[in-house]
């Protein structure tokens, strides 16, 4: 498994060498784009609109531009050189209680392992903040771009959660609906409680599957063989939200 960054956590006059890994492993379905009319493969080039030649990937720098056709040319080497501690530090700025993270602000996780060496203060960490209930915050630098971040102990060991900046979420209130009340009835708000205490047990996450893909299979299957694609059945809609609530729980007592 390779590591998608190498670098250090910092907080006060403490660094741990750390290294982050994707928390999730890749397993949709790959498909190629094809030709209907005849089933050729469909590929794309990279093409240079001043000279007409087909590029190769060595061959291709990024580039902003200052002005129409005039650009900077940035390299590799110019990135690492952006003067800012993020590029190779986690720098925690303070930690906080998690209930005062609104889970609108996730957007991913990673996992840290320790360099070797950095065993020992990675584990004080760990130990300090699942005994303090505490998470870090502050901010990182990935794939050319700076972002807010926060650690937070998990099941042994340390993951980095990526957080939107507030400037990036969508205001609640202009979403239709938002905020607004609709007036209920009593036995309607009773028989709705009652629902959610029925069907409320334990979370155990290990029972919900992916069914997508093996159900994208038996399609792709079923097309090799010549077979009859059967169409999901739809779910019947009571129009009566009372008859629904209470069809709803009976068919989760029964």
């Amino acid at each position: 498994m390779k590591a998608i960054w190498k670098g250090s956590i910092s907080f006060g006059l403490v660094n741990i060498p750390v290294k982050l890994y994707t928390s999730t492993l890749p397993k949709e379905l790959s498909f190629k784009l094809v030709h209907a009319e005849d089933g050729g493969r469909i590929r794309y080039k990279r093409v240079c609109e001043k000279c007409g030649k087909e590029l190769s990937k060595d061959e291709i720098v990024k580039g902003y531009e200052i002005s129409k056709d005039e650009f900077v040319i940035l390299t590799d080497d110019d990135f690492s050189k952006i003067p800012l501690k993020t590029v190779k530090y986690i720098d925690i700025k303070q930690f906080f209680s998690p209930d005062e993270l609104g889970v609108i602000f996730y957007n991913g996780f990673f996992l840290i392992s320790p360099e070797k060496g950095g065993e020992k203060p990675y584990y004080l960490l760990r130990r300090a903040m699942e005994e303090t209930n505490s998470m870090g915050i502050g901010k990182i630098t990935l794939r050319n771009r700076e972002h807010l971040v926060a650690i937070k102990p998990y099941d042994g060991g340390l993951i980095l959660v990526q957080l939107h900046f507030i400037e990036d979420l969508r205001n609640p209130s202009t979403v239709y609906g938002w905020g607004k009340e609709v007036e209920v009835s009593d036995e309607e708000l009773e028989l709705a409680k009652e629902l959610v205490m029925a069907m409320k047990k334990p979370l155990k996450i290990e029972e919900f599957v992916d069914e997508y893909k093996e159900a994208l299979m038996n399609l792709i299957n079923a097309k090799i063989e010549g077979k009859e694609i059967r169409v999901a059945e739809e779910i019947e809609v009571s129009k009566s939200l009372i008859d629904a609530l209470k069809a709803s729980l009976e068919g989760v007592k029964s």
